[in-house]
């Protein structure tokens, strides 16, 4: 018998260990923090030569 392909299977959810994520600490968070303003000020430039 035929497997069913009309359900889509995502094979990196299937694992559990497919999740390692990194537990966030201050040098993190002032990452982003920084990586956010960096992209803001990218958009704001790129919104002005359009």
């Amino acid at each position: 018998m035929q497997e069913n392909y009309s359900v889509y299977k995502v094979p990196s959810l299937a694992k559990k260990e497919a999740y390692n994520f990194e537990t966030v600490s201050y040098d993190s968070v002032s990452l982003f923090e920084e990586l956010n303003a960096i992209s803001e000020e990218i958009e704001k430039c790129r919104l002005r030569n359009c």
